[in-house]
């Protein structure tokens, strides 16, 4: 009985915390899936908005990789935390992963409205002055708040 459980001791002591370390529940995939779908969502509205407006340039596509990559590393980073004191530090994955996915959102929204979506256009005026102005303006404000957004986006990117 002892001699079997000893069996391979240290090749399951070695293994045993790895794969404890990377066991995901259901509710990480759905905070990594939610969160890939809405940078999906956002590189395709950035893309509309892009060749919409003749403001398409193929570099900035980069920043797709780039945001990936540091959510990426933002979302390890805390599921390390909540892993090593999952009692006082588990909710912190999920915490993060709706900030990031209501940061999306919110650019989904702004990309929305830019393109013409009236619901987004109205909450957005109501906490953006270049929204407001592009929602309720004449057709010269209208114009001048659009670049305005239109340059921030691309500062953004």
């Amino acid at each position: 009985m002892i001699e079997s459980t000893l069996k391979y001791f240290w090749e399951k002591i070695l293994l045993t915390i790895p794969v404890g370390m990377f066991a995901l529940t259901q509710q990480h995939y759905l905070i990594i899936w939610g969160l890939a779908l809405v940078v999906i969502i956002d590189t395709i509205l950035g893309l509309w908005v892009s060749i919409k407006y003749k403001v398409f340039a193929s570099y900035k596509l980069g920043r797709v990789a780039s945001k990936t990559t540091k959510y990426s590393l933002a979302m390890i980073s805390v599921w390390v935390v909540s892993t090593v004191e999952p009692t006082l530090l588990g909710w912190t994955f999920q915490g993060l992963g709706v900030f990031l996915i209501l940061t999306e959102v919110f650019s989904n929204f702004e990309k929305l409205a830019i393109l013409g979506l009236e619901i987004p256009t109205k909450l957005l005026a109501k906490v953006n002055r270049d929204f407001d102005s592009y929602y309720f303006g004449d057709s010269k404000k209208r114009k001048q708040a659009l670049k305005k957004i239109l340059n921030k986006k691309q500062a953004d990117c």
